[in-house]
């Protein structure tokens, strides 16, 4: 007989009551990425009761003894539904750095979803995030789980400065903005990481294909302006400084996540949203252009393989090394403008390599932001920004990769 919804309901709550094993499960563990993420999570947050999970114990065991601490070791392999079962339901809250997540997270977010177990990883595939939403969310909303996928690089600058620049458009002028446009104007020695390529190279290959309609409904729409970085020869002028427009090559992940926030939230409806390159000469904009063209073409033809062979994209698993990681930094300028033209700038800067620093330290502590809302708030598949909002930003605000650094990992700054 099948439980009604306010018995499972119930049982959702007796879940979250329930002190489980581990407050966290890392899975993926032995990944570059995730063995990034174990080593941030051990050396800044002790006294947490840590798993890393992964299907090779040797692998697994081998990071374990890198970290600071000594975190528990778990064997699960990403299709094995019931060893998937048995992680969800030891642990409170899983973040996964486990990608192509189509292909190695599916089975993990239904397992997390059933079992009333926070989840979050850092995947860039947004027609599986969607698709995860319509299969999941109500599940979630009844046992109470959080999910919140693209909680990396991919989405977290997008999503909460979205977020931030609205609160400060509204602050300055009294009302929402109609409009706003993301414009990235640094990326200094940013380099791309294996799984990342993997992931793009398998939603360009084969693309997600929706299951049904979103589950999340809601009158607040937004219009995603995809043509807005198209085009080189137009300008934008940022600080004092005219730049060329280029596109961004994880504007077709971050432009959904900031559309369902809004969906959510409801900053305003009809928001106008873009993402661009903004560089400093018009070569560059040429030459970003076509650079992006034809390594997303190479990558949707399956010519991986050829690409790495040749050293042009890092082998999985690979990635830059810590040194060249802590020396990177990029810059998002969001520029707000409301219909009477007011404009306002919302600069985020990250200092740390996106692929390596940003993303561990935005995975672990949304992990952890989930931790602490654990029984606080409904659950449901929801975005970076709806699921902790400002909760998040306090801990990205306070959050360094080493705690001798004299800069947080990411700095705001509002105009």
């Amino acid at each position: 007989m099948l439980l009604s919804r306010v018995a499972t309901a119930r049982l959702g709550t007796r879940r979250l009551a329930t002190k489980r094993e581990y407050d966290l499960v890392l899975f993926g563990a032995t990944g570059y990425s995730g063995r990034m993420c174990a080593d941030y999570l051990m050396r800044t947050h002790k006294g947490l009761r840590v798993a890393l999970a992964g299907r090779d114990r040797a692998k697994l065991e081998k990071v374990a003894a890198a970290c600071a601490a000594a975190p528990r070791v778990l064997v699960a392999d990403a299709q094995d539904k019931d060893a998937l079962t048995r992680l969800a339901a030891s642990a409170e809250v899983v973040a996964s750095t486990a990608g192509p997540f189509r292909k190695h997270g599916s089975l993990l977010v239904e397992a997390c979803a059933r079992e009333g177990t926070s989840y979050a990883d850092i995947t860039g595939e947004s027609g599986w995030t969607l698709n995860m939403a319509a299969l999941h969310h109500e599940t979630c909303r009844r046992t109470g789980a959080v999910i919140v996928p693209q909680a990396g690089f991919d989405s977290v600058p997008s999503d909460i400065g979205t977020m931030l620049a609205v609160k400060h458009h509204i602050s300055v002028t009294g009302a929402p903005p109609c409009e706003v446009r993301v414009y990235v104007t640094s990326m200094r020695g940013a380099r791309f990481q294996g799984g990342t390529v993997d992931t793009l190279a398998h939603e360009l290959a084969e693309p997600s294909r929706p299951v049904k309609p979103s589950a999340i409904r809601s009158k607040t729409k937004t219009r995603i302006d995809w043509t807005h970085g198209a085009n080189p020869l137009k300008t934008v002028v940022l600080h004092g400084k005219t730049l060329h427009l280029s596109p961004f090559v994880m504007a077709g992940a971050n432009g959904p996540v900031v559309r369902r926030s809004n969906s959510i939230l409801e900053y305003r409806d009809g928001l106008v949203y873009s993402e661009a390159m903004a560089l400093s000469s018009f070569k560059l904009a040429v030459q970003n252009y076509a650079a992006l063209g034809v390594g997303s073409q190479l990558l949707k033809m399956g010519f991986l393989d050829f690409l790495r062979k040749w050293g042009l994209v890092p082998e999985s698993g690979a990635g830059p090394t810590l040194k060249q990681a802590r020396q990177a930094s990029y810059t998002y300028v969001i520029v707000a403008s409301g219909e009477d033209g007011s404009r306002t700038e919302t600069t985020w800067s990250g200092h740390g390599d996106p692929s390596a620093i940003a993303t561990s330290i935005f995975l672990v502590e949304t992990a952890l932001g989930l931790l602490a809302k654990r029984g606080k708030s409904e659950g449901g598949v929801l975005t970076p920004a709806a699921a902790l909002g400002p909760g998040l930003w306090a801990r990205l605000e306070a959050a360094k990769w080493d705690v001798a650094d004299e800069l947080p990992a990411v700095t705001v700054k509002y105009a």
